[in-house]
């Protein structure tokens, strides 16, 4: 990897990747309409960092240049943004922390959805999304520590239908503080408003108080009581109301967490499970929730689930890998083909993963099943609102060499349209080498197999395609 250029405290690593893909089937289309393309690719990117003892920024920016030499309708330039900057304007008390992204993603399920930048241009939409928060932290000498949030958010497409939308959100939590050895206890109350360009909005309410007790380092049981105040687009006779909860968590070993909730709420039981393991060499994780909520506070939530697969931070994410690497990670978990329709929904999601490393092998399996039901309509954009997808995917980077890897996935991913016939089948398989030619040069050649088996023929497709990837850091 090439040193990264200082400027004023900046570090500075301006980078590019050309490729050059031969396929079969450039758009995706049904079997027997397939059309076989070359793909010329330019990717200049950037990445910044400055770190000081009460600022931090991290930025990273690259633009996707996508050039068909004969289904030039297909061509596109799209753009990839991270950032974020912590600014803590008065030590350890005020805080200004904000965000923004720029991503790519599928507008429908219906439609062929690829992996990687397969996508046909007429099924993308991009996206930018950016928040601002001021955070005040108050301690209370070991009694209690208060935190009040405010934050603005935003959401703004620039390909497809999809209605622009905006949040306010104001939170309250007063936590308690050293004095309290065994016992815990919460207060906490929050406010969010959602306003959608297509006239949907949606007010969520909440106070509610938490009491704990730790038996030990190990064990620790609580309750949460609290009362709920929404008003959002819904079929159901209640909104809102009183809720109940209690869970326990428990950490037999420094290496193992396990926690469950069991309550109710206004729409019946609730139930959430977590699972950690960590070995010298291995990782394991199953998790389970559920509950109500807009798509919008599901924009984003990729990165969490893939830093929590490899046992890091978003943040740590973005500092070991590139915009184009994370996006490759994403494909490679099966966390990049949900096409998120503006509405609110019941969802429910089981996730497992498994992860080992050798030293010069890393091993990783990852499943999940995902469950949504609109609460405001059903057949929306079709039937796409209602489905349940069930996933499994497995990966294998070995390091061959010093300079070598080499990465071989596959995965599967069923998607059923609930109250419909429809059903569809998605497989994909990524072979590859990567080999850095110099310090700051570096070359993969990789093979890709994608398929969509459907109830309908005319949803089916199969592609093959070799990609030759050069990447220079300055």
């Amino acid at each position: 990897m090439a040193g990264p250029v200082l400027a004023s405290d900046w570090e500075i690593t301006p980078r590019i990747s050309t490729s050059v893909e031969i396929t079969d089937n450039a758009t995706l289309a049904p079997r027997g309409q397939e059309e076989s393309d070359i793909i010329g690719t330019v990717r200049p990117g950037i990445s910044l960092r400055q770190e000081g003892p009460r600022m931090d920024t991290r930025i990273d920016y690259s633009l996707n240049a996508r050039r068909y030499a004969s289904e030039s309708r297909e061509d596109r330039t799209t753009h990839s943004l991270r950032a974020r900057n912590d600014w803590q304007i008065i030590p350890d008390t005020f805080f200004l922390e904000t965000r923004a992204t720029r991503t790519e993603n599928a507008a429908s399920l219906l439609g062929p959805v690829g992996i990687g930048d397969s996508t046909p241009r007429a099924n993308l939409q991009e996206s930018t999304r950016y928040s601002i928060s001021p955070v005040l932290r108050t301690r209370y000498g070991s009694f209690a520590n208060q935190e009040i949030r405010y934050t603005y958010d935003e959401i703004r497409y620039h390909r497809g239908d999809r209605p622009n939308s905006d949040a306010h959100r104001a939170e309250y939590t007063l936590d308690s503080g050293a004095a309290f050895n065994r016992p815990f206890w919460q207060l906490a109350a929050s406010y969010e408003e959602e306003r959608y360009d297509d006239g949907i909005e949606g007010e969520f309410g909440e106070v509610s108080a938490t009491l704990g007790y730790r038996f030990g380092r190990s064990l620790r049981l609580f309750g949460v009581v609290g009362q709920e105040y929404n008003d959002f687009p819904t079929t159901r006779d209640d909104d809102d109301g009183s809720f109940w909860e209690v869970g326990a968590g428990w950490a037999p070993t420094r290496v193992t967490n396990i926690e469950a909730r069991y309550g109710e709420r206004f729409f019946g039981k609730t139930r959430a499970l977590s699972v950690d393991h960590r070995s010298r060499r291995a990782t394991y994780r199953l998790s389970y929730n559920e509950g109500i909520g807009s798509t919008r506070e599901r924009r984003g939530a990729q990165f969490d689930v893939l830093a929590d697969q490899l046992g890091t931070t978003v943040d740590d994410l973005f500092d070991q890998f590139t915009l184009e690497e994370v996006a490759l990670l994403l494909a490679l978990a099966g966390l990049t083909d949900e096409a998120l329709v503006e509405d609110y929904f019941f969802t429910q999601t089981w996730r497992a993963a498994w992860n080992y490393t050798t030293g010069r092998s890393v091993f990783g399996v990852n499943a999940f099943q995902t469950q949504r039901e609109s609460e405001t309509r059903s057949g929306f954009g079709l039937f796409q609102d209602n489905n349940r997808r069930t996933g499994v995917n497995a990966s294998w980077q070995w390091q061959y060499g010093p300079r070598t890897t080499t990465e071989l996935a596959t995965g599967f991913t069923r998607t059923r349209f609930l109250g419909t016939d429809r059903e569809d089948d998605r497989w994909y398989l990524r072979a590859g080498v990567t080999r850095e030619l110099t310090p700051d040069l570096s070359a993969r050649l990789s093979y890709r197999h994608q398929r969509r088996d459907s109830d309908s023929a005319a949803n089916e497709y199969r592609e093959n395609s070799i990609i030759g990837t050069l990447t220079k850091e300055f």
